[in-house]
């Protein structure tokens, strides 16, 4: 499991980083050589997402210029499009359950949401919401585990860890044309 702080990796995985605005805010990918190893979104000012990746990855951390499948599919998203994201990632840094999590959550398709306890007993955990709640918001690949379309029980938002926290969610969720049925939290 991954500690707070800076990341395990090393200067040796040559870590490099993309930062990009969207309609959604400021988005960034960071890559190990050319695997992904996290995407950020929904940040409101560019400074605030480089100062969160270079909190948690180090100085030894370059930017680059944005390129690529993810980044282009972030943008086409974010402006409205549905996508699929196909990005390629490593799942051994993930707990089993963790595993289980995502790989589900990866199911629900663009426009529906689940509530922390369906997706509980989905992977066979019944009782288990606020795990399944815990291992979301330590999702690193936004979007592409589509964390935002988990939804408490009383149909509430919940919490969300990206940059633009629950108004974000929120967001996202009309994009796809699923927020107008939330309820606003009181």
């Amino acid at each position: 499991m991954r500690r707070k702080g800076k990341s395990t990796l090393t200067r040796d995985a040559g870590l490099t980083y993309s930062l990009f605005p969207t309609a959604i805010g400021w988005c960034g990918v960071v890559y190990a050589g050319t695997r992904m190893v996290k995407i950020e979104v929904g940040y409101p000012h560019l400074k605030s997402i480089e100062k969160k990746i270079l909190r948690e990855y180090g100085n030894e951390c370059v930017r680059i210029l944005p390129q690529g499948e993810v980044v282009e599919n972030i943008r086409r998203y974010a402006s409205g499009e549905k996508v699929h994201f196909k990005a390629a990632f490593s799942w051994s840094s993930f707990t089993s359950f963790q595993r289980k999590v995502y790989r589900e959550t990866m199911s629900i398709p663009y426009g529906a949401v689940e509530t922390y306890g369906s997706l509980a007993r989905k992977i066979g955990c019944s009782g288990a919401s606020r795990a399944v709640g815990s291992a979301l918001a330590r999702n690193p690949f936004a979007l592409v585990i589509p964390c935002h379309r988990v939804v408490r029980g009383d149909g509430r938002l919940g919490g969300f860890s990206a940059g633009g926290g629950s108004a974000l969610k929120r967001k996202l969720l009309m994009l796809e044309g699923e927020g107008q049925r939330l309820r606003r939290r009181k």
